[in-house]
Order: C-alpha cells, then structure tokens, then sequence
C-alpha cells in the first residue's frame, strides 16, 4: 500500500545549503537568486539557500558559476 506523503513530510527534507564566492555581488546576485539570502562580508558573499537534495543545491551553484562567481566553499547542513 503507497504511504501518502504530507506536506509535513516534504517539508523536514529541506536542508540548509550554504555556499561562500570570492567578491561582494550584492543586488545583483539577490536579483538573480530571489529565494536565497544573501550577505556580503569581507569581500566575499555568502549565499543561504533552502534546498531539497543536492541536485538543487548544485543548481545554485550552476547558476552562481553563469554569473562568473568563484566558489570559496559548499556545504550542506544534515
């Protein structure tokens, strides 16, 4: 028998990925990436995403990378 799945459940997936690149991208990186916060600190920008699995994760980074960023560090919280 399929378990339906509840929103509840999708939502406990969601993991926190944290992504750090070289420069301070400030409006135009929030502009180009709405759903995740963004800090400029110390000539770097930190990027905050809420992500599902990885692959989205990665497809932050592929979208950062179009824009020329250079990544410092990736991470993602258990």
């Amino acid at each position: 028998m399929a378990r339906d799945r509840s929103p509840i459940d999708a939502e406990s997936r969601v993991r926190i990925g944290r992504i750090v690149v070289r420069g301070e991208f400030g409006p135009l990186l929030a502009a180009a990436l709405p759903e995740c916060e963004i800090a400029a600190l110390s000539g770097e920008t930190h990027v905050t995403a809420r992500v599902r699995d990885e692959a989205e994760l990665f497809g932050v980074v592929g979208r950062l990378r179009d824009l020329g960023a250079s990544i410092v560090s990736l991470s993602i919280d258990p």
